[in-house]
């Protein structure tokens, strides 16, 4: 698109580049003419001292010059005398007077000069031996000796003066001129190479603000502004990168808003559900197989090689303390090392088999199950494995769980893994509702009621509790009193979609300052893992 000169010009009125330009104009106007006024004033002065000079001793010379013919009334050597004089170039007039006023010789120029342009000086000539010093003559100092016997007046005319002072002032004032010129000429292109860095920078955060975050400004040098320019365009793509993350999530959650189906908004909620997951478990989960199975492997390797010899060596062990009794084995009597020999064994195979197992379940867990992978689930064996990962991963610190479990819970009809994340998401919560500055309580309470057929699980704990203003929003989407600590705000969303989806509810009940109560309540998987008539009745939640 074609800009119009005066389009350019008022962009450039508004740039800092202008500013400094005009700011290194002035300045540099500013210091021609206090130069140029400095060196005019000076000049005049020393040009008017000068030509004062020079009369005072042209006239001082004429004195001493005329003292005899004028002593002696020669009228004829005192007019040779001043026509030789009237020869000088801006000679005007001179006259020649006796003590009483009577003029002996008078020469003018025919051209008259008014008064204003003259330059006069008037020397007494006295009866003064000759050998006065010309320095008196100069700066016309007296010396008076001998009796008064004239005067002698030069007129000079100061057109040529006046005339070599405005060509004086006209060459400063071009010479001044021609400076500024150039001076503000030289800034110029030293601003704008200055500056082109600066207006790079400038264009592309223009672009940027319209919304253009595709733009890359290129380092036009490595200063200061070339940096920036460099750390701007990375931010330009980490803001891309977002913008086109969050135009697709929104445009996910659109269409599931348009369509309103219900298999659409599953997906939706199970990618989620996986991030929540991969956010919890991700690091945990990765650094499980080289941390803790690559180890584990190499125990169980060798423990399997230990009991495979030790089976091997134990029947010859055997007829040797047949054959010449009982001996010493690894510091005691072989008929004690033999048995716990072969139970250190199978506590190193069955320690090893359950690494592998939590690994695994670990594992397992990451990968998550489908929703529709539907079972029988234990919810007394859910709040264990949730336990272990919760240990696992150290976040408990000084916090007390304390577990009452229901015996011969009934089971329930869902997802392990996805029940699993939720009462992770409901421990983690608890943990993060008490403050690190003291020891804090969690009771994890199990609990079935006959009447409803439904089996509860109850997660207590004595932390700050939830204020009344924001209870209402605990299921919102993206909702969190921890957003600068890292919460994502979608741990009770989710926790509260995968409860509704095994056809139950989840309830969270908390007055501030006295801790916080969430209650899971799902329908219990038929009669087949109904309590008997005297099982002990549900603690209540």
């Amino acid at each position: 698109m074609t800009v119009s000169p005066r389009t350019q010009f008022i962009n450039f009125r508004a740039s800092f580049q202008f500013k400094l330009f005009l700011i290194f104009t002035l300045l540099t106007a500013l210091m021609a003419v206090l130069f140029g006024s400095a060196y005019i004033v000076t000049e005049i002065r020393e040009q008017s001292i000068y030509a004062g000079n020079r009369c005072q001793l042209i006239a001082a010379h004429l004195a001493d010059t005329v003292r005899l013919p004028l002593f002696a009334e020669n009228r004829t050597m005192l007019m040779q005398i001043a026509q030789d004089t009237a020869r000088t170039p801006d000679f005007h007039s001179l006259t020649v007077r006796t003590n009483d006023g009577r003029v002996l010789a008078e020469v003018r120029k025919p051209i008259s000069r008014s008064p204003s342009e003259l330059l006069s000086r008037t020397v007494e000539v006295r009866s003064t031996p000759l050998g006065a010093s010309p320095e008196s003559a100069i700066i016309g100092s007296k010396e008076p000796v001998g009796a008064l016997i004239g005067s002698v007046r030069l007129d000079l005319d100061t057109t040529e003066l006046k005339a070599r002072t405005q060509r004086l002032i006209m060459m400063a004032c071009a010479t001044a001129f021609l400076f500024w010129l150039s001076v503000s000429s030289l800034c110029y292109l030293a601003l704008r190479q200055v500056t082109r860095s600066f207006n790079a920078l400038m264009r592309g955060l223009e672009s940027m603000q319209s919304g253009n975050y595709a733009v890359r400004i290129a380092p036009v040098s490595n200063d200061e502004p070339g940096r920036a320019a460099g750390a701007i365009s990375l931010l330009a793509a980490s803001l891309q990168e977002r913008e086109e993350e969050n135009r697709r999530l929104q445009q996910q959650l659109v269409d599931a808003m348009r369509l309103e189906v219900q298999k659409e908004k599953q997906q939706i909620m199970a990618k989620l559900i996986q991030t929540n997951r991969m956010t919890s478990l991700g690091l945990l989960a990765s650094s499980m197989a080289h941390e803790i199975n690559t180890p584990n492997g190499a125990i169980k390797l060798a423990g399997q090689q230990v009991a495979k010899t030790w089976k091997s060596a134990l029947p010859i062990l055997e007829r040797v303390a047949e054959e010449e009794g009982d001996f010493v084995l690894g510091g005691a009597v072989f008929s004690l090392v033999r048995g716990e020999v072969t139970k250190a064994t199978e506590v190193i195979a069955r320690c090893s088999e359950r690494i592998e197992k939590v690994v695994q379940d670990m594992r397992v867990y990451n990968i998550g199950g489908h929703s529709d992978a539907k079972g029988r689930v234990d919810l007394n064996q859910v709040v264990v494995d949730a336990l272990t990962i919760i240990r696992a991963h150290g976040r408990h610190g000084n916090i007390v769980i304390q577990t009452e479990p229901y015996p011969e819970l009934p089971a329930v009809a869902g997802n392990r893994y996805q029940l699993e994340q939720v009462v992770i998401n409901l421990i983690l919560n608890s943990i993060q509702a008490i403050p690190e500055s003291r020891n804090g309580l969690i009771t994890i309470v199990s609990g079935y009621d006959r009447q409803h057929g439904e089996v509860s699980l109850v997660v207590r704990d004595d932390g700050k509790g939830i204020r009344p203003d924001i209870m209402s929003r605990l299921m919102e989407p993206f909702f969190s009193t921890r957003m600068e600590s890292g919460g994502s705000g979608l741990g009770l969303y989710i926790s509260n979609f995968i409860v509704t989806e095994h056809r139950g509810r989840l309830v969270v009940e908390s007055e501030p300052d006295k801790g916080t109560t969430a209650t899971i309540s799902i329908p219990a998987a038929g009669d087949a893992g109904t309590p008997g008539p005297d099982a002990p009745p549900a603690p209540e939640a």
